[in-house]
């Protein structure tokens, strides 16, 4: 089976999980969880501090091992889409992308304000008792903590401004217009990936599941319950104001997306 592969690559918190559990109800498409097969093609390909490696510095046999990833990575996938989820339009993650991926990318980039998603997690880690909403100060650090360098949102957050400012064919799922109208989401989702319409269905959607197997998000407290799916799709209402210090609202509110 010929696959094609797209890629996933928006902000947490803006959709990205309900999402995925509508398109797999077609057969022929599949949704990585949270992947970390960039990460995979980082640890074939980066040989710096292998002294084995220097010692026989041979490329070639490097790149025919990632040229093949993609295919073996999802090979026991049986669909005829995978849309892979991860902040694949980093710097890097785009080299590999250029190098490696057998067909022309495409990306979903679900956005949302980031004052919305810094608040979506504080009341999910409210509501797990990790995090105490009227304590400013532990908001503050938790808040600054979910945007530190390295992490996923500034990861997905550089993977957006990248994507809007390249040639790559993106499609910025506005989370809110998601929320209002789901069946058109996906009818123009399927339209930008150039696939025939599938008749899915937008309530009881079923929690996310591929190949028999679900997210663990009871492991950690901070992960409890970051996965669920709600059987009909609806946006949690909150004031931002009631909920982050002033100085995030005042220092991330330009952060919006509202040009894309």
């Amino acid at each position: 089976m010929n696959k094609k592969y797209y890629f996933l690559s928006g902000l947490p918190r803006s959709g990205n999980t309900v999402l995925s559990s509508i398109l797999i109800q077609n057969p022929k498409i599949k949704v990585s969880p949270n992947s970390f097969l960039s990460t995979i093609f980082c640890q074939i390909l980066d040989q710096d501090d292998n002294p084995a490696f220097h010692n026989f510095p041979e490329y070639q046999s490097l790149k025919d091992c990632a040229s093949s990833l993609f295919e073996s990575y999802y090979k026991s996938w049986k669909a005829d889409i995978i849309i892979d989820r991860a902040p694949w339009a980093t710097e890097g993650n785009l080299k590999i992308l250029k190098d490696y991926c057998p067909n022309k990318p495409k990306f979903i980039c679900p956005i949302r304000p980031i004052l919305e998603v810094l608040s979506s997690f504080i009341i999910l880690y409210n509501k797990n008792k990790v995090v105490d909403i009227n304590n400013k100060k532990e908001v503050e650090k938790t808040c600054y903590n979910l945007l530190s360098e390295g992490g996923f949102i500034f990861k997905s957050i550089t993977s957006i401004n990248n994507l809007s400012k390249s040639d790559y064919d993106v499609y910025f799922m506005k989370y809110d217009e998601f929320c209002q109208n789901p069946q058109s989401e996906v009818r123009k989702i399927y339209e930008f990936l150039n696939i025939n319409p599938f008749s899915h269905y937008f309530k009881d959607i079923k929690q996310f599941e591929i190949n028999g197997v679900k997210y663990q998000d009871n492991i950690n407290l901070f992960y409890n319950n970051l996965h669920d799916v709600k059987p009909v799709i609806s946006k949690t209402k909150f004031d931002v104001g009631d909920i982050l210090p002033q100085n995030i609202i005042r220092e991330y509110k330009h952060l919006n997306f509202d040009n894309l």
